[in-house]
């Protein structure tokens, strides 16, 4: 296969990564071209003929050419070496083998389609692909980090679990805050301590917040949590934090259409916000979600179940 490599050079532990994936492909028979995420040029590689664009990187770089691809209507399809650390958008489609596995499979993969979320608001439009959301885990993207905090050697699991109980920490006091909610016509407005459109299972450090979420049923699913669920809530970090399966303990709802409105508050699609700090809020927000069936491609690899 014509294969564009884009490989985040930030990510992963290697600084010459970009170049041993190049001669995994040539090795596997593929014809591979690389694009730094980093440098210009991405939009220009993304017009010529290839066969697969497969992304190295975290949930951000696959969501920036992922929106590239939707944008442009192109019909090439998105593959995913996961070198994140929540992957959440890899893990939804199956990519959890390591690099060197993934692309010796990449000839036994088949084409399959991904559903996309399209907000119009203030900024127009946008796509997201994992989910949008708001309340405890936008305001925790927004959240200055710790003096260090980056520099803190973790494994990726040691990682997500202080994420949980950063998170667990905050929800003790976090207040419910109000929202216009509709979705496919049914009013669902209310006091929460947070929400998600999910359009896959997990969101933030692998927080398996919609278990039944598929990426190619034409709906997303709605999750929120009210003031009354805050027990639950906390009980259900607890178990993340010791490490413990956990069934995130309320019900989803399936829709097509959303409308939202509310003031001041952040939102968050995929994992970057709304408004970013630079941006100021208008004095009354509201947008509409809609569901694109079918606008991205995926190369599906063998079924295999992500962890939770």
């Amino acid at each position: 296969m014509r294969i564009l490599l884009v490989h985040n050079p930030k990510a992963g532990t290697k600084e010459h990564e970009g170049e041993d994936f190049i001669k995994a492909l040539k090795k596997a028979g593929h014809k591979a071209t690389y694009q730094s995420s980093k440098k210009k040029g991405l939009a220009k590689e993304l017009k010529k003929k290839v066969d697969l664009v497969l992304v190295a990187g975290g949930d951000g770089t696959v969501s920036k050419v992922a929106r590239r691809l939707v944008a442009t209507n192109s019909e090439v399809p998105l593959a995913v070496l996961p070198l994140g650390t929540a992957n959440n958008f890899a893990r939804s489609l199956g990519f959890c083998l390591s690099a060197k596995e993934l692309i010796e499979q990449l000839n036994d993969g088949k084409c399959d389609t991904f559903d996309v979320g399209l907000a119009r608001g203030p900024w127009s439009k946008r796509y997201f692909f994992e989910g949008a959301g708001a309340g405890l885990f936008a305001d925790y993207l927004r959240a200055p980090k710790k003096e260090g905090e980056k520099d803190k050697p973790e494994s990726k699991a040691e990682a997500m679990r202080s994420h949980v109980k950063e998170l667990r920490r905050r929800l003790q006091t976090y207040r419910a805050r109000q929202w216009e909610i509709e979705v496919d016509g049914s009013d669902l407005s209310g006091r929460y301590l947070l929400w998600h459109a999910m359009n896959i299972r997990s969101v933030g450090p692998v927080l398996t917040v919609a278990a039944d979420a598929k990426t190619n049923d034409a709906t997303f699913d709605f999750v929120g949590a009210r003031e009354e669920d805050r027990a639950l809530l906390l009980d259900y970090f607890d178990a993340r934090s010791a490490g413990q399966r956990r069934k995130f303990p309320l019900q989803a709802k399936r829709f097509t259409r959303m409308r939202l409105r509310w003031k001041k508050w952040p939102l968050h699609f995929d994992d970057e916000l709304w408004p970013a700090e630079d941006e100021k809020p208008p004095r009354q927000c509201e947008i509409q979600v809609i569901v694109k069936a079918s606008a991205l491609r995926i190369w599906r690899l063998h079924e295999r179940r992500p962890t939770k």
